[in-house]
């Protein structure tokens, strides 16, 4: 639950970046919410109905909004079932590198490791997997 604040707190902090992703994911226009602020209506409602809910799959943009605030690079793999014809199932996966942060003394982006966090999705959720 902690990291599911920390997730809504980035995606508010930073909401020029995610509001496009945001708007892209939900029925509604920024012009129908009332209030002053309609834009930030919108960030609001869903950080309330899709980030901090513990019922919610985390999508894309609560990944990138996690390895942001936390700094750290993660890595989501997937199985690809694709291929079951010939018998073979592919391991994928895809790294949240965080934009402009440092881990340690040396850049993010330049790191050749592979991210501290693995992250298995599976349909509604995803499991942490830890190295042997």
């Amino acid at each position: 639950m902690f990291f599911r604040f920390v997730t809504s707190g980035e995606i508010r902090k930073r909401s020029e970046f995610f509001e496009p992703f945001i708007l892209g994911l939900t029925n509604t226009s920024v012009e129908q919410n009332p209030g002053p602020n309609p834009s930030c209506y919108l960030k609001t409602q869903f950080c309330k109905s899709a980030v901090e809910p513990m019922s919610e799959e985390s999508d894309h943009v609560q990944i990138i909004a996690l390895s942001d605030a936390l700094g750290v690079p993660i890595r989501v793999v997937y199985l690809d079932r694709s291929s079951c014809e010939n018998n073979s199932i592919n391991v994928n996966h895809h790294d949240f590198i965080p934009t402009s942060r440092e881990v340690g003394n040396s850049d993010v982006s330049k790191t050749t490791n592979p991210p501290s966090i693995t992250l298995l999705y599976r349909p509604g959720h995803y499991d942490i997997l830890y190295p042997k």
